[in-house]
């Protein structure tokens, strides 16, 4: 065995390895994210409203965490309400959405930005 053949062997071996790690990682961060969401056996009516708005503040793949519409001046809405996950595709930030027969199906976890574990409602519905 020469050196060439040693040091291409030693190379394959660490890159090889970091790839195995790489991907050992990414598959740990999907399931964490999966791991954050508690789902009911049955949905219930989300506070037997028959129709709410939220506003998006952030999007997490097919969900949105957003903020319920909490109080209405003239005809602008303030949406300081209730903090929930709301289930879907295609969010975008500060996104308004209208949710008809909403449902609560589950909760999700996470940590905010200041380290406060937080617990929110995961909501589901029509969307308009």
């Amino acid at each position: 065995m020469n050196k060439k053949s040693f040091f291409l062997g030693v190379v394959t071996g660490i890159v090889l390895t970091l790839a195995t790690l790489f991907v050992i990682a990414i598959i740990n961060k999907n399931s964490a994210d999966n791991d954050s969401v508690q789902y009911l056996e049955q949905p219930v009516s989300y506070e037997n409203k028959k129709e709410t708005s939220f506003k998006v503040l952030q999007v997490l793949g097919n969900a949105a965490l957003a903020t319920e519409a909490s109080d209405k001046i003239g005809s602008d809405v303030i949406y300081f309400g209730n903090t929930v996950l709301v289930l879907g595709e295609n969010f975008y930030s500060d996104q308004i959405v209208t949710v008809k027969n909403p449902q609560r199906v589950g909760t999700y976890s996470y940590t905010t930005n200041g380290g406060m574990p937080k617990t929110v409602p995961v909501i589901d519905g029509e969307m308009e």
